[in-house]
């Protein structure tokens, strides 16, 4: 009996996590790109968030669950899908999911919600999954929703956001970072410092998949912008080093604002060229020096005896023995 009763308690918090989720979305003052949704489908609110009734509850076989592919979480840690499974294992699945029926396929679903949870289900040898199941929903809320589920959850990275907001733009799902602002809440500054990540090179990324919430958005910025004064391998060892030593972001600043002041003191060594001519003006070569003392002769001789001579000459000037050469 006590189980059953904290079962369905479980049950009733994962329902007011849904409605809180849908109630934010409402209530937010520019988080639903009013004008293309409002074409598209009937926002969500909290008056209008569905019932227990209207919204089923339904087993359904993970082989015809598919994950969200405008999922705001894109980066899984498999430590926590085994911990998860183990758990599975031993006392069920405590925690619907949230899918949406597939358009494409009619008896399948799309997740929107529980994707660590699916994980954990195929790795504890499960074969259904326990859904709640919305309707009538457009390729934005299916972003939208699943973006909304993890904020509250405090899991989202900003490597994931931008994952996720690179793939809304590279298809067309909105036109431009304003929209994302729009469909997020959250600022231009923001969402131009989270897109920028993806510029960091590919063997960054990497060390940032391992524990992508281990580096927030003020510290994978600095990232980028240490990237440019330092390069790849430097790059790479200082988010290692975020990692494995929990550097704060302001710890990282003064690591780039170092490099950047050491970059800054070395003065660009100024050249001098002179061009060598023939008495007829063909061009024979060049004569470069540098502030430092450097000096550079590159001259091109078709004449073997002119050639031979202003060698000699050479080694006359700097004292070279021919046996040394």
């Amino acid at each position: 009996m006590l189980a059953g009763m904290a079962a369905e308690k479980t049950r009733n918090d994962s329902m007011d996590r849904f409605a809180r989720a849908e109630a934010a979305i409402s209530q937010h003052p520019n988080g639903l790109l009013q004008a293309r949704m409002q074409e598209q489908t009937t926002p969500f609110s909290a008056e209008s968030a569905e019932t227990e009734s209207s919204r089923p509850l339904v087993r359904i076989l993970l082989s015809h669950l598919h994950d969200n592919p405008l999922n705001a979480r894109r980066i899984y840690d498999p430590a926590v899908v085994q911990e998860r499974a183990a758990s599975i294992a031993t006392h069920g699945q405590k925690t619907p999911g949230l899918a949406a029926p597939d358009p494409s396929r009619p008896g399948h679903y799309i997740l929107i919600d529980g994707h660590y949870r699916k994980r954990a289900l195929a790795s504890a040898g499960k074969l259904e999954m326990e859904c709640f199941v919305e309707n009538d929903l457009s390729d934005l809320d299916f972003y939208r929703l699943s973006f909304m589920l993890n904020e509250q959850r405090s899991d989202q990275s900003a490597l994931d956001n931008a994952i996720a907001w690179r793939q809304l733009l590279d298809e067309g799902k909105v036109q431009k970072e304003e929209d994302i602002c729009e469909l997020t809440g959250i600022s231009a500054g923001t969402v131009n410092k989270t897109l920028a990540l993806l510029r960091l090179p590919e063997s960054v990324l990497g060390v940032m998949r391992e524990r992508p919430n281990a580096i927030g958005i003020a510290a994978g910025y600095e990232l980028t912008l240490y990237f440019k004064l330092a390069g790849e391998d430097r790059t790479r060892e200082l988010a290692t080093r975020i990692m494995t030593d929990g550097l704060s972001s302001r710890e990282v600043e003064s690591i780039r604002k170092h490099a950047q002041e050491g970059k800054s003191r070395k003065v660009k060594e100024i050249s001098r060229q002179y061009k060598i001519r023939t008495d007829a003006g063909q061009l024979l070569g060049t004569i470069k020096e540098w502030d430092s003392g450097r000096v550079m002769l590159d001259v091109q001789l078709s004449d073997r005896s002119a050639r031979e001579a202003l060698v000699e000459a050479l080694k006359t000037r700097f004292g070279l023995d021919k046996t040394l050469l």
